[in-house]
């Protein structure tokens, strides 16, 4: 049998990959043609598109054996990551790339290997693909500097917000978090870091700001970071290594997602001081759920978040602390924010992302 549209969802279940996954099936399902001729290659899903098994561990020499036999079976084969095979054949390729990370920083925060392979495949990808899905215009404009990828090719789709994301009614937040207090040792208040402790998040700088302006008694408001730490550090990163919680500074490695709409609403901000990232998930999150959010003013983010949220330069350590200062002293400047967050998160919906998603089919089956 061939199938119209393979979609490798052999992460749906993880995180960064997985959610922009969910968020596109969730999309499809909601307002996706009824004519999409959708296949599912990956492990056994919920998911209501026929399924075809597909096991092969990713970035592995036994998944470029499988791809031939998968992608003789369609007429495209939609890649979400740019682990692309390497051989295509006559099957029409459309991969998404959400950032080039691994490039960027492959001499600072990662192994030669780890540099060498996202190098030949991002290089891969740029050839061989008949579109490129970039979620952000800087993705777009870093895969064109870079790699000097054909502007024509490239296609940004921003990614949507899930909609389980909402704000909490005040009677009953303070019902609901009450129940977590209890449960991860939580103070009344709180700043919330969202996301992977990576080098390239530098939350390592966060840490350190925050427990200087704790020393010079210029922030009196706990932080709580929410995120697993990174299974191996680059030199001068211990730190995060080693960290533990303290009361002023909370780490729970994870939290289910239930939790994490709770743990939004309560924050008085989100802060999110990435060196880098392609689109910047979190802060819609943190926005649909009437948080204000406190951003670095870098790559992708202004492009994200517009007007909507707090931004400050990179790394430069009085604006971040006078910025926090700020947020936890006013209330009406959070006020502000929540009210700009919530309007602007509603740009971003998971629907118009597969609306998107499926022009994009359509105009590479059509050879335009």
């Amino acid at each position: 049998m061939l199938h119209t549209i393979g979609l490798d969802t052999r992460m749906l279940q993880n995180t960064g990959i997985g959610t922009y996954l969910r968020g596109l099936l969730d999309g499809f399902r909601e307002a996706g043609p009824q004519n999409l001729d959708l296949t599912l290659f990956g492990l056994p899903s919920a998911w209501s598109w026929p399924h075809q098994k597909f096991s092969a561990p990713i970035y592995s020499i036994h998944e470029q054996a499988c791809y031939p036999g998968m992608l003789k079976q369609c007429r495209l084969w939609h890649a979400p990551h740019y682990n692309v095979p390497i051989a295509k054949g006559k099957t029409k390729l459309v991969v998404t790339i959400h950032d080039i990370i691994h490039w960027i920083f492959r001499d600072k925060f990662f192994s030669p290997i780890q540099g060498f392979y996202s190098g030949t495949m991002l290089r891969k990808a740029v050839l061989l693909a008949d579109q490129i899905i970039a979620v952000s215009n800087h993705t777009k404009k870093d895969l064109i500097k870079y790699f000097h990828a054909e502007d024509r090719k490239i296609t940004v789709v921003p990614e949507g917000v899930d909609k389980r994301y909402h704000e909490i009614r005040p009677e009953d937040l303070k019902t609901v978090y009450e129940r977590l207090r209890a449960k991860y040792g939580l103070p009344a208040d709180f700043f919330l870091y969202v996301g992977l402790l990576k080098p390239h998040k530098n939350v390592l700088w966060l840490i350190r700001t925050f427990r200087k302006m704790k020393m010079m008694g210029k922030v009196h408001t706990p932080l709580v970071l929410v995120g697993r730490k990174d299974k191996k550090y680059p030199s001068g990163y211990e730190e995060l290594q080693k960290l533990a919680s303290t009361p002023d500074i909370i780490h729970l490695p994870q939290i289910d997602q239930d939790e994490l709409i709770v743990f939004y609403n309560q924050a008085l901000a989100l802060i999110h001081p990435s060196l880098y990232e392609g689109f910047g998930l979190t802060l819609l999150e943190a926005m649909r759920c009437g948080t204000p959010v406190l951003a670095a003013n870098t790559s992708s983010i202004p492009e994200v978040v517009g007007d909507a949220a707090y931004r400050v330069e990179v790394n430069a350590d009085a604006d971040m602390m006078k910025a926090i200062g700020r947020l936890e002293k006013d209330a009406a400047l959070r006020e502000s924010y929540r009210v700009k967050g919530l309007a602007h998160s509603q740009l971003f919906s998971w629907k118009e992302t597969a609306k998107r998603t499926a022009a994009v089919y359509d105009k590479v089956l059509a050879g335009k």
